[in-house]
């Protein structure tokens, strides 16, 4: 045997085999199933057990290297191998640098960081001598961090990577553990009764279970302490952070407001109507509803009567409302200033005392929006006596439901200076919700910080704050006496937060794990973990390309914007009805000229806000301002799939006045070096680039 059959490129999960001289192309060892079984919980962490079956298809042993890509901050904790069904329990042991032989039918595994900060963590499979015509099953037993969202867990099980031949083509899905009858989904799809759930390896999946949680505090920790080896004075740390439920406000008063802007789902606003009838019903008969659907305009979709709110049973009211929603109209634009400034207003025309705003909406916001302007104008809004109502935003987007809302997010730091509570769930999950679940979620924690003695430190700051449905795994290590316990302190609503997280002490883990088929352990164990020679550097750099792809979200991008796009749809839509504009004023005045620049923030295909501003003109002209103002409203964009960017537009034109004895004007872009986007992945921590930018 003279080498190894592994992929050409880089691809998340990767299984090389030994090769012989005369075998090229030939695949000895393939994987012919893959399954990763969730056993249920309702602590900070879980486990996951990760079951894979080798086949040694050819009639000589051979070994297999296999990488397999494991959830975010999982901690790999014990193995066990299995040949005709007949499971054997596997032990600790350590590392050997040195490429060399083990006996044949014993198997070992060991962690493998993420090659760069944020990456996800990797688990290596080395199985010496696989018997001729044999499969044999090897399980990885992991411990996880699944996030609470709602009323589910959820875990993240990263991609396995594309055009792998000798990989399982499915994933089966199994949790353990839960209820009588009670389903489990990964993603949209449910077990429906089925033991478990056959999905694709190629993507990553959300896999979710609902959780049955006593009484929960706001702010929920777990303080975890690992020794150091023997005989040292210094060891490891790690602090699990997470939002609990509150209690739920009881308003006499509910507005609601439906973002209907053109980057929200087609079918958000029926979904709306469905889960706030659900919210109505669930309420006291005497309480007050009102609507309204916000865009680039805010407008009420219900009539008050004589100025007076219906109660929640009018089926009038219903029926008008279901109306206005069910006609689904959309436009560009986002006002979300006006939005809660009419919806303040309408309140207090009610005259109620505990009145709550509920504004449902895809979470994409101008970054321009100031958390403080808006706190502002929804401050003056209430006035000084006015009771100021409860605001809940209800954020249903694919992309920010899977990947979480960022401290930094335009949403949730609007959320964190309105003091605002924030469910992350979609609106159909949310139908059938009681008002305490939905009511309950907490709102943004700020100024997070962990109180530490000066013998430990972080391995990285922690996040400015916490929104629900996300956790902070933070990772230390500490040199002499670690604290026994750590203070960890916020702010929520204006109020300060502190929560007493006391040490668990935890076992070390051990450097690498063995077993062996159909024996004991011991005789690996000892002789330790070591790669066969035939696995070269190469193949290892490899691995660790396809785990890193695999925390990127795969190894390809799709549906994204591009440069070019807006480029073009900024000349064929944006420009010629300037050139309108300009032809207008001319009329108005011949010797009009001057410069502007056309400031537009898009998302999903979709102008959420535009203006033109930095004007330099010979004469004032109000009416050419608004012209300009209408033609960068007019920007039309597909809407990008997968594209979770906030682009913002600054697209400069010149207005040149005609020459003596022509009739024609010209309005143009200055250059493409002045057109600039903010590439924001999540929206607001992104950075500005002018586009061919040579300035």
């Amino acid at each position: 045997m003279a080498g190894s059959l592994a992929p050409r490129g880089a691809s998340a999960d990767q299984l090389s085999a030994e090769q012989g001289d005369d075998e090229r192309g030939y695949i000895a060892v393939e994987e012919l199933s893959y399954e990763t079984i969730i056993d249920a919980s309702d602590g900070y962490s879980a486990t996951l057990r990760v079951r894979t079956a080798l086949h040694n298809a050819s009639n000589s042993q051979r070994d297999a290297v296999q990488s397999l890509a494991l959830p975010a901050t999982s901690l790999l904790r014990s193995i066990r191998v299995a040949r005709d069904g007949q499971w054997t329990d596997g032990m600790g042991t350590v590392i050997h640098d040195e490429p060399q032989r083990r006996d044949p039918g014993t198997v070992f595994a060991r962690s493998l960081p993420p090659l760069a900060r944020g990456g996800l963590p990797a688990a290596e499979v080395v199985a010496f001598g696989l018997e001729p015509n044999t499969t044999i099953q090897v399980e990885l037993v992991v411990t996880v961090y699944p996030r609470l969202r709602g009323n589910n867990w959820e875990l993240d099980l990263p991609a396995r990577g594309h055009d792998q031949i000798n990989l399982a083509v499915d994933r089966r899905v199994l949790v353990k553990g839960l209820r009588k009858n009670e389903p489990f989904w990964a993603d949209d799809t449910s077990n429906r009764g089925k033991p478990y759930i056959a999905t694709g390896g190629r993507d990553g999946i959300t896999v979710k279970w609902p959780a049955h949680l006593a009484k929960q505090s706001v702010l929920e920790g777990h303080y975890e302490l690992t020794p150091g080896p023997a005989g040292f004075d210094d060891g490891e740390f790690r602090v699990y952070l997470r939002l609990g439920q509150t209690a739920p406000p009881r308003p006499d008063h509910v507005v609601l407001a439906v973002d209907r802007s053109l980057s929200t789902s087609s079918m958000l606003q029926g979904q709306t109507h469905r889960m706030f009838m659900g919210l109505l019903d669930a309420m006291p008969t005497g309480t007050t509803f009102d609507a309204l659907g916000f865009a680039r305009r805010v407008v009420p979709l219900i009539d008050l009567p004589k100025g007076n709110a219906p109660r929640v049973g009018d089926s009038a009211a219903r029926t008008a409302l279901q109306r206005a929603l069910d006609a689904n109209e959309r436009e560009p634009g986002t006002d979300l200033v006006a939005t809660l400034v009419e919806a303040v207003e309408r309140a207090k025309a009610q005259h109620a005392k505990r009145p709550m705003i509920v504004v449902v909406t895809d979470g994409m916001l101008p970054v321009s929006l100031d958390p403080e302007q808006v706190n502002r104008a929804f401050e003056k809004a209430v006035g000084r006596r006015g009771p100021r109502p409860e605001v809940l935003f209800v954020v249903d987007d694919p992309l920010l439901v899977r990947s979480g809302l960022d401290p930094a997010h335009p949403m949730a730091r609007i959320a964190a200076a309105l003091g605002a509570r924030i469910s992350l769930e979609s609106v159909a999950q949310l139908q059938g919700r009681t008002d305490t679940e939905l009511l309950a979620a907490p709102r943004v924690l700020g100024q997070l910080d962990v109180s530490l003695p000066e013998s430990m430190t972080l391995d990285q700051p922690p996040p400015t704050g916490l929104v629900a449905g996300n956790f902070v795994l933070l990772t230390g290590h500490y040199v002499g006496k670690p604290a026994a316990a750590v203070d960890v302190l916020g702010e929520l609503g204006g109020q300060h937060v502190t929560q007493k997280l006391r040490a668990d002490e935890q076992e070390r883990l051990p450097q690498a794990l063995a077993a062996a088929v159909g024996a004991a352990p011991n005789e690996a164990a000892s002789e330790g973990y070591a790669r066969p020679p035939w696995y070269e550097a190469e193949d290892e750099r490899t691995a660790q390309l396809g785990i890193a792809h695999a925390g990127r979200g795969g190894v390809e991008r799709k549906g994204y914007l591009d440069r070019k796009i807006f480029r073009h749809y900024l000349t064929i839509r944006v420009l010629p009805r300037a050139r309108v504009c300009y032809n207008h004023a001319l009329g108005r005045d011949p010797a009009q000229g001057g410069r502007a620049v056309l400031h537009m923030e898009v998302a999903k295909g979709e102008v959420m806000l535009a203006g033109a501003a930095g004007l330099d003109l010979k004469a004032l002209d109000d009416k050419l301002v608004a012209c300009l103002t209408e033609a960068a409203w007019a920007l039309d964009i597909p809407a990008a799939e997968l594209d979770d960017k906030v682009y913002v537009l600054r697209y400069p034109v010149r207005l040149i006045p005609p020459e003596d004895g022509k009739s024609a004007d010209v309005v143009e872009g200055i250059s493409d070096d002045m057109m600039m986007e903010l590439m924001a992945a999540p929206p607001g921590r992104g950075t500005l680039a002018a586009i061919g930018s040579n300035e």
